[in-house]
């Protein structure tokens, strides 16, 4: 039965599962669905991140132009 939902979209599937593991793991408190497909976080969160961290480093002596 979960086969046949996994086809049809209603249930994930073994890859999805292990995403939504992770990512239940690694979300910040204050994500908030706002509307379909569209996600909030607050700016303290987000420049806590690893991600995040590694770009300002790489990128805080270069200069963005407006073009």
């Amino acid at each position: 039965m979960e086969r046949i939902l996994q086809l049809i979209g209603f249930a994930p599937s073994e890859n999805e599962k292990e995403l939504l593991r992770e990512l239940g793991v690694k979300a910040p408190k204050s994500i908030q669905v706002v509307g379909r497909g569209t996600l909030t976080m607050s700016v303290k969160d987000a420049r806590k991140t690893e991600d995040s961290r590694r770009f300002i480093s790489e990128n805080s002596d270069k200069k963005f132009n407006k073009s």
